[in-house]
């Protein structure tokens, strides 16, 4: 008799994980950043994509290290799973943290920004969540010389 309870105990655990509701906070970051990826254009090569997951909100910030070059075009192109670039910020800020390059300027979400490095170095991308419902998307870097 307890082994039929623990077993329909764990049936119905397993019933509630499954659930359409459950299901809609995972964010299946590779397929926005494939998204974003189709949206880089313009002779840009595809360096890196990154994984823009907020974990349903508890993640107010995700910071990425890069490496640029000087004289070298970078490109980063966001996709959100609720549309465009709407509620997904693109920072870049340079090695003494000072902000360089933003998608949000003036209440208005960009899909994207494109920066010409001046000083070869360590240079940090952070996203961030602004607005968002899903907290969700991918991105891509690409660059140009």
């Amino acid at each position: 008799m307890k082994n039929r309870f623990i077993v329909a105990l764990v049936f119905m655990m397993a019933l509630f994980v499954s659930t359409p509701e459950a299901k809609a906070q995972d964010c299946d970051s590779e397929l926005y950043s494939n998204m974003a990826l189709k949206k880089l254009t313009d002779g840009f090569t595809f360096i890196k994509s990154f994984k823009v997951d907020g974990k349903g909100g508890t993640r107010r910030d995700i910071e990425y290290t890069c490496v640029f070059s000087k004289d070298t075009k970078y490109k980063v192109i966001l996709q959100s799973r609720d549309g465009d670039a709407t509620g997904i910020i693109a920072t870049l800020f340079n090695s003494k943290r000072e902000k360089l390059a933003s998608s949000h300027n003036n209440g208005k979400f960009y899909t994207g920004w494109t920066y010409v490095c001046k000083a070869t170095g360590i240079y940090y991308l952070r996203f961030s969540f602004k607005d968002s419902h899903s907290y969700c998307g991918g991105a891509v870097l690409g660059f140009k010389r």
